[in-house]
């Protein structure tokens, strides 16, 4: 029989949190001798002493005699083990928690109201409609806009008793005449705008409408993203006309 081999599993030995204590005592010095160890402890000699023997029974102690005294040293090795196994558990819910991460910020990507339109002008006209402010005038509101990235304009409606009737916005990106991104900014919200246009074979326009990043609050509000989702609609059908 190997008399080095640990006779006691290192896994119970380390389940007790007074035993757990008592390694970590051990951690921050070479050695302690046993009248140390019971110091911070309310439990007598025997007791500490039972639970360093399960230790050294798991070859997490080790002791020696100075004289009449016994000082106990830590052997950290046989933890080795635990780290092993604790490490494929720590890939295993880091992999988990990645997928968590990547899912969460899909979700945050999603469009809150996502609307797709179909017209018969060319993609150039439609381009025109989204980004000159005169025609911009016809089917949103009146505007400052200009096709500038970094621009800061206003939207200005008729306000009422609940809002001023005004937005707030700043051009974020322009891809002619393929992409428009602005900010919308109105009554304590500022969300993102972003039209997508595609010129189909028989010379017609799809254009994709994108409005992200609501709050929490105004999502739960009932009816708040589908009131959104109505006026873009009705903004469609208005541009429609227009071209």
């Amino acid at each position: 029989m190997d008399k080095t081999k640990p006779v006691r599993d290192v896994y119970g030995a380390i389940a007790d949190p007074t035993r757990r204590r008592l390694l970590r005592m051990l951690a921050d010095v070479q050695e302690l001798p046993l009248h140390e160890l019971l110091a911070p402890f309310e439990m007598g000699r025997t007791a500490v002493s039972k639970h360093l023997a399960i230790l050294k029974e798991a070859g997490l102690v080790t002791s020696r005699k100075v004289g009449r005294e016994t000082r106990y040293q830590l052997n950290a090795v046989p933890l080795k083990e635990i780290k092993d196994w604790l490490s494929f558990y720590e890939s295993f819910w880091k992999e988990k928690l990645n997928k968590l991460n990547q899912l969460l910020e899909e979700q945050k990507m999603t469009a809150d109201v996502s609307l797709d339109f179909q017209y018969t002008s060319s993609i150039d006209q439609v381009w025109k409609a989204l980004t000159e402010s005169e025609t911009l005038a016809k089917w949103i509101w009146e505007n400052d806009f200009k096709p500038v990235v970094g621009h800061t304009f206003q939207f200005r409606s008729e306000p009422n008793e609940w809002w001023d009737g005004i937005v707030n916005g700043e051009v974020l990106e322009i891809d002619e005449p393929n992409k428009l991104s602005y900010t919308w900014a109105s009554a304590g919200e500022t969300t993102t705008i972003t039209w997508t246009l595609k010129e189909g074979s028989d010379g017609t326009t799809h254009l994709h409408f994108e409005q992200t990043g609501f709050s929490e609050a105004t999502k739960a509000q009932p009816g708040a993203i589908e009131g959104a989702k109505y006026s873009w609609t009705q903004f469609g059908e208005q541009l429609k006309n227009v071209l």
